[in-house]
């Protein structure tokens, strides 16, 4: 019965000679190669030999009978080459080929999702409001959608019809909109431009979704103030909430192909005490606090003809899920945020409770800026399924991903830089911070973590790496006090297992550090400039090991 083992090779450095290739011969010895001017290693499966090819065109081959194959590889499989660095860059190509899931329209009315698709509603009932500098008009005439107006241009709209829309339009730099109803209903905005210096330009207190419709070919705008005026109180006694440019107690579906433009001077830029899901449109945010800001979920899918374009400006975070899921499955998506760029956080004791992010399609571009500030932030798990992610870090102790539970990557591609080092409190700054397990099937991923201290993939549960193409550089120094001393890693675990896939890793002092790491294929290249480039018990039944220490 033929062995199966696949190559082992060991990179190393003994005081300040050249690295060294060591290659398994037949009879189970390894035999060494200077790989100082290595520019390709070849493995001819027929004749069971391995050639090192230099880069002064000479080769040499090495008798391999216990190896039946190399990978991963290339070349069909033949072929692996060597190279003990890579750069991480944002590629500008990954704006325009990413992968987007089309929602399907959900038919059966028993389900949950029925209600967010405005295919299912039909309205029987068209007002029309008209914002003018002078005042608002409203056009309703029939008795149960009523409606006050005070200082000639704030109205307030009481309903208990269903199946009404309002056509909202006209420009006022004095006015809002608030809506009550006990029914669902829908706002298409027409070219609206509506600012209410002292609170909200719309305002819906109704715990009903609302379809926010984006009329075709038409420019919204939508503007607050910078003080709020008290709040009205409700009925129960309490006060009523309004904490946005754009405010609903309940669901916002937006739809429609036109835009959106909200300014937030004193809240939030578009806030739900429910959810938010996007269809369609664009919206572009610039908010005092945060761009988003749900109770529950925060969604963009695409329609079958449209996906949304959505660009944040945020001094507080960009999304921010109190106690819901974050999910992308469609469109673009960028933030420019203080805080955390997308935050899916639930601080309470339901578990039931979850606040996962999840990532399926679209292109999302996200910087943030102050310290321990992440692109993504949950409390739950992190998942990315498809799609481009380009993560941009100024912050000292802030990550790409941040997670208490568990991290995993089944396709996609994510490309996070990290600039900061360590924060005011010590916390490192870093790629990925896992609370859980870390579980790469397939993807891509590429850290450059730049800042002293900083760790790559700093992993309290178990990793493991069944697929895909790993880049993480970390080679800044340690960063040193009198009272403490932070290691600059590429990957920091406690049991690592690589199954499959290419890992590429490259720091300052541990490239590789846990308690314990098992190769069972793929190729793993460990590189560390002043230090042992693996510190961990090592167990290899195949795939490709290469570790080069500082010399």
């Amino acid at each position: 019965m033929k062995r199966i083992l696949s190559a082992l090779i060991v990179l190393a450095s003994i005081g300040a000679q050249a690295q060294v290739l060591y290659v398994n011969n037949s009879d189970n010895t390894f035999e060494a190669v200077n790989t100082t001017n290595v520019k390709q290693i070849t493995f001819d499966p027929a004749q069971q030999l391995v050639a090192v090819q230099g880069t002064d065109g000479t080769t040499s081959q090495y008798a391999t009978a216990c190896v039946d194959s190399i990978s991963p590889c290339n070349n069909g499989g033949r072929e692996l080459t060597y190279s003990n660095n890579r750069t991480v860059v944002f590629d500008a190509a990954d704006a325009t080929n990413f992968t987007e899931i089309v929602e399907t329209i959900e038919t059966d009315e028993l389900i949950d999702e029925w209600g967010d698709f405005i295919e299912n509603f039909s309205t029987t009932k068209i007002i029309t409001i008209n914002f003018s500098e002078t005042g608002v008009t409203c056009n309703s005439n029939v008795s149960d959608v009523t409606y006050t107006v005070t200082n000639n241009s704030h109205i307030v709209i009481n309903s208990t019809r269903s199946k009404v829309g309002y056509i909202v339009r006209g420009t006022c730099s004095n006015g809002s909109l608030k809506i009550y109803s006990t029914k669902k209903f829908q706002i298409m905005v027409n070219n609206l431009s509506l600012t209410n210096p002292t609170g909200p330009a719309i305002n819906i207190q109704s715990g009903k979704t609302v379809y926010f419709t984006l009329g075709t070919n038409t420019t919204n705008t939508l503007c607050d103030g910078e003080t709020y005026a008290a709040p009205t109180i409700a009925a129960d006694g309490s006060e009523e909430d309004q904490k946005g440019t754009l405010f609903s107690e309940g669901q916002l579906i937006f739809n429609g192909t036109g835009s959106l433009n909200v300014t937030s001077l004193g809240g939030h830029g578009i806030c739900s005490d429910d959810y938010i899901r996007i269809r369609s449109g664009s919206i572009t945010i610039t908010s005092l606090k945060d761009g988003f800001n749900t109770n529950d979920k925060f969604q963009m899918g695409r329609t079958a003809n449209a996906s949304p374009v959505v660009k944040i400006k945020a001094d507080g975070n960009g999304v921010d899920c109190g106690k819901g899921n974050i999910i992308i499955e469609a469109g673009k998506l960028g933030i420019n945020a203080d805080g955390e760029a997308l935050k899916s956080e639930y601080e309470g004791t339901d578990t039931n409770i979850t606040a996962n992010t999840i990532i399926s399609g679209g292109y999302i571009t996200a910087r943030t800026n102050d310290e321990k500030s992440s692109i993504f932030k949950t409390s739950g798990d992190f998942t990315l399924n498809g799609g481009n992610i380009h993560g941009d870090v100024k912050g000292n102790g802030s990550k790409i991903i941040n997670s208490n539970g568990n991290i995993t990557i089944r396709g996609g591609k994510i490309t996070g830089i990290v600039d900061g080092s360590l924060s005011s409190d010590t916390t490192t700054a870093g790629g990925f911070k896992c609370d859980g397990d870390l579980l790469i099937d397939n993807g891509t991923v590429a850290l450059n973590c730049k800042g002293e201290g900083s760790k790559g993939f700093n992993c309290n549960g178990t990793m493991t790496i069944n697929g895909g193409d790993i880049t993480i550089l970390a080679t800044a120094n340690n960063f040193v006090a009198a009272e403490y001393d932070r290691k600059t890693r590429a990957i920091t675990g406690n049991n690592i297992i690589i199954n499959g896939g290419s890992v590429f890793a490259k720091s300052y002092d541990y490239a590789i550090n846990g308690t314990g790491i098992t190769v069972n294929n793929g190729a793993v290249h460990a590189i560390s400039t002043n230090a042992t480039a693996v510190n961990t018990a090592t167990t290899q039944t195949g795939g490709w090991l290469l570790t080069q220490d500082a010399q």
